[in-house]
């Protein structure tokens, strides 16, 4: 890299720093809860910085630009949980609240991820889902009849 003016050396120092605390994230994507969208703002600076540097002889942003995609390809592989931890539905507020490029290809990851299936009406409190099924025996074990009611304690009664 040629001599860089003091300002663009700042730049180019904290777009290291960016990348870091890019990797940082992605390294962490099961644990990150309400951090999560900062991967996506973190990728955005980074896009940003990368761009401006663009047409700039004096500086070679090859590697950065190759760390950057393989940290994509994490984030790529990893598209269904950081959906998850973000929450699809508000991938959507955050498209409406940053309106970001077409070309920012992170901030569309819940399109190529499927919805979760809606919850059930509220009115349907008493259905099982899924997973609660799995715990419940089966109906007629060890004398209840499905509901966890056990046998009636009374003859003539049930």
């Amino acid at each position: 890299m040629a001599e860089l003016s003091g300002q663009e050396k700042q730049m180019w120092d904290y777009l290291g720093e960016v990348i870091a605390d890019y990797e940082r994230y992605l390294s962490d994507i099961p644990n990150l809860g309400l951090a999560a969208p900062y991967v996506l703002y973190y990728r955005d600076e980074i896009q940003e910085m990368l761009n401006d540097f663009r047409g700039n002889p004096r500086v070679d942003f090859r590697k950065a630009w190759e760390k950057v995609k393989a940290l994509d390809e994490i984030l790529r592989a990893n598209q269904a949980d950081i959906v998850k931890q973000i929450g699809h539905a508000n991938f959507r507020q955050y498209q409406i609240i940053n309106d970001p490029p077409r070309t920012h290809w992170w901030w569309f990851l819940n399109r190529v991820v499927s919805a979760p299936p809606p919850p059930p009406a509220w009115w349907q409190f008493w259905k099982k889902t899924s997973e609660s099924e799995a715990e419940v025996a089966p109906s007629g074990e060890q004398g209840e009849d499905g509901l966890g009611v056990p046998d009636a304690p009374v003859e003539g009664h049930s």
